[in-house]
């Protein structure tokens, strides 16, 4: 056997570990570049992970179950000649053989300005919180890079006893025992339904929500998408009113730039973004996944409606990349298809604002000259409070309701 390299775990979007769900290959295969490896479960979403180079597996460094961080090794490849588009990895280095501690990237990865902050320690360090009660994100780190090492979780919790008003973490109340009062069953969270639920819980506390409600008028909107659904059912396509809402949105945004922005509390500004990417919530049977969608304002009606199809699918399928995950200007939230007038959406930080579109309201009448319909779409903007005031909330939603009330300022704006 050959000189064996160990491949590394690389690109993930920030330092906290993944679980081992599946390994794809087995020791003695012949492997090529970029065919998956395995099958990692992020706080976000499934990932395949694929080799930067062809080679014959030696030997597997994990197991299904298993957790990892950026720069362990995942397993080793005895190598074969370069492929010409072979791709180097960018946490491995050439000639030195790397250890399973993840030492080639000291320095955490910053999290983007609003987020919720992710604790850059090591898998074992985050197992070792748990048994302690503690959580990781509120542990000051003295390692390289400010990695949270054993010493710092304990120096935190003896400060923490004491000063007793500040618990070491908010532990949940225990459930009364059901089961003497009929039959129970437990269902299990998956990671992903786990992490919504704190993210959620952590943006209701920390963002001031308000949440400010209008109705558009998209009788014309909904004529001219029956005239496009005709056309374009031959290419599989379907324009649904969320489509046209994602194209619109990206036009309020750019006529309203502080709704492009997150709240950066640490530097005491607000970043103002450049670029308009919709992030699109997906309802899945593993947990609330939010793909996002590039250059909204870039695309056509049709680009948008394929690009939607196919993040939705793939959302369903856990089939989402990390870098299809991020970077969204404002995220819609659609619950259309279902039913419901209105609601308040969950801001999605480190954004600053959020579009619930609930089920179309049509009223129809008559007279004895005519017969009449229209179309009226709620929409729900909840908002952060501390970047926007009510005065701004309601004229955007204003100019928003606009472009959706006027189908040629959609078409061509």
């Amino acid at each position: 056997m050959g000189q064996l390299k160990d491949i590394c775990i690389t690109e993930l979007e920030d330092d906290a570990p993944v679980d081992v769900v599946e390994i794809l290959v087995q020791v003695g295969e012949t492997v090529e570049v970029d065919q998956p490896l395995a099958t990692l479960e992020t706080d976000k979403a499934l990932v395949e992970f694929p080799s930067p180079h062809a080679g014959v597996v030696g030997k597997l460094h994990v197991q299904p179950g298993d957790q990892m961080a950026q720069g362990d090794a995942l397993l080793a490849l005895e190598l074969t000649a370069p492929a010409p588009n072979a791709r180097p990895s960018s946490l491995e280095e050439e000639q030195t053989p790397v250890s399973r501690e993840p030492a080639l990237n000291p320095e955490p990865v910053p999290a983007p300005p609003g987020a919720i902050p992710r604790a850059y320690a090591s898998p074992a360090m985050y197992r070792y919180a748990r048994e302690l009660g503690v959580s990781l994100e509120r542990v000051q780190g003295s390692g390289r890079g400010l990695r949270v090492l054993k010493e710092d979780i304990e120096q935190h919790v003896r400060t923490r006893l004491q000063s007793p008003s500040e618990p070491l973490a908010s532990a949940p109340a225990p459930l009364p025992d059901f089961s003497k009062y009929g039959d129970t069953e437990e269902e299990p969270l998956t990671r992903i339904q786990r992490l919504t639920a704190e993210n959620l819980l952590s943006a209701w506390q920390s963002i001031p929500h308000v949440t400010h409600f209008e109705r558009a008028d998209v009788t014309a909107l909904e004529a001219y998408r029956a005239q496009l659904t005709e056309e374009v059912k031959s290419q599989g396509l379907r324009l649904t009113p969320p489509i046209f809402v994602i194209k619109a949105l990206a036009g309020a945004l750019a006529k309203f730039p502080r709704f492009n922005a997150s709240y950066d509390a640490a530097n005491g500004c607000i970043v103002l973004k450049k670029f308009f990417h919709i992030g699109i919530a997906v309802d899945t049977p593993h947990g609330l996944l939010v793909p996002v969608l590039r250059d909204v304002d870039k695309k056509t009606l049709a680009e948008v409606a394929v690009e939607v199809a196919d993040l939705g699918q793939r959302a369903r399928e856990r089939k989402l990349r990390p870098d299809e995950m991020g970077g969204a200007s404002m995220t819609v939230t659609s619950l259309g298809h279902i039913g419901g007038q209105a609601f308040t959406p969950i801001i999605n930080p480190p954004e600053v604002a959020i579009l619930g579109l609930s089920r179309m309201i049509v009223r129809t009448g008559s007279s004895p000259q005519e017969a009449s319909r229209q179309n009226f779409l709620p929409l729900s903007l909840s908002y952060d409070h501390r970047v926007i005031n009510g005065a701004e909330a309601a004229r955007f939603c204003l100019h928003l309701k606009a472009i959706l009330e006027d189908i040629w300022k959609l078409v061509l704006g």
